[in-house]
């Protein structure tokens, strides 16, 4: 069995089943259930009494950790993958057996360079994000996530790494015909165009930031507000959540150049669907809590929903 396939399937099906309970039927469903799954600004105004005593809930600006983890286990794999794939270092054979281990004894179709730029575009995401959500983003006060939300967000970053690596060449078996060396000559347009659209929605997720950021402060950059404010500008002139947006783009790249990477498209489907949901939130809250909303702005996607 690949756990790794399982743990993000049956999490990937259970944020389906939830949402869609959620959002046609939250008036007919427990407190609980609502507190559970929703966090910050989408948060339920009631309060399960059991969650409250139990105190379940910690502040959203615990998001860095996420980043601190993310940060640690991609420069780690980063320094990895350039001692095996450029330095020619052995992987140790307790490495090997744990991927194979985990993986249930998967074969790598995935070539080295694919999965050495792979590497390199998600070690560049997550120390942008690391900058953004420690010098760049200002968390509201009273913003809180649930205990289990920080559980599944300190997790899914060593669950991307492990992903990669259950399939990545010298790491676990690959077929006798493939080459395990790297060899930028054979990128395919169709791979460049990927990079080039990764680091397009790379640049666009950093301007999203700074224009949240920027609402919460004045002229002097000076932190003046932690109430959420009515976004303008770049993206947001088309659609509401910039940030998921770019999120499924960059992963849509990594999937075009992880495409014969089967363990990977299991980590590709949970981050649409959890980034979809928070869409279909943030524009929904945004229409509820402000009565001028641009009518232009989508949901999803610009100029259609």
């Amino acid at each position: 069995m690949n756990y790794i396939i399982f743990i993000f399937s049956v999490a990937t099906t259970m944020l389906i089943i939830l949402a869609t309970l959620l959002n046609f039927f939250e008036a007919k469903l427990p407190v609980a259930l609502g507190q559970f799954f929703r966090y910050g600004k989408f948060a339920s105004k009631e309060k399960c009494a059991l969650f409250s005593k139990l105190n379940v809930e910690v502040p959203k600006s615990w998001f860095k950790h996420f980043y601190i983890v993310a940060l640690i286990c991609y420069t780690t794999m980063f320094i990895g993958i350039n001692a095996v794939y450029i330095f020619k270092f052995e992987v140790p054979h307790c490495v090997i057996h744990w991927m194979n281990a985990i993986s249930g004894n998967s074969l790598s179709f995935v070539t080295t360079t694919q999965t050495y730029i792979a590497v390199c575009l998600m070690t560049l995401q997550v120390s942008r994000r690391f900058y953004e959500t420690h010098y760049v983003s200002i968390f509201g006060k009273n913003s809180y996530i649930n205990v289990n939300q920080y559980i599944l967000g300190i997790v899914y970053y060593p669950g991307t790494c492990l992903a990669i690596l259950c399939e990545a060449p010298k790491f676990v078996k690959s077929p006798p015909y493939f080459s395990q060396e790297i060899n930028f000559i054979n990128v395919t347009y169709m791979e460049i165009l990927a990079i080039c659209i990764f680091l397009w929605g790379w640049w666009h997720q950093y301007r999203a930031s700074e224009i949240l950021a920027n609402l919460r402060k004045n002229k002097k950059g000076e932190i003046v507000t932690s109430e959420h404010k009515l976004p303008f500008g770049d993206w947001f002139e088309y659609i509401s959540s910039p940030l998921q947006a770019a999120e499924i783009i960059m992963y849509t790249a990594l999937t075009v150049i992880l495409k014969y990477h089967f363990t990977w498209f299991f980590v590709y489907a949970w981050v649409v669907v959890n980034q979809v949901e928070t869409m279909l939130l943030n524009h929904w809250w945004y229409q509820d809590t402000f009565p001028d909303y641009p009518k232009n702005r989508k949901a999803l996607i610009p100029l259609i929903y």
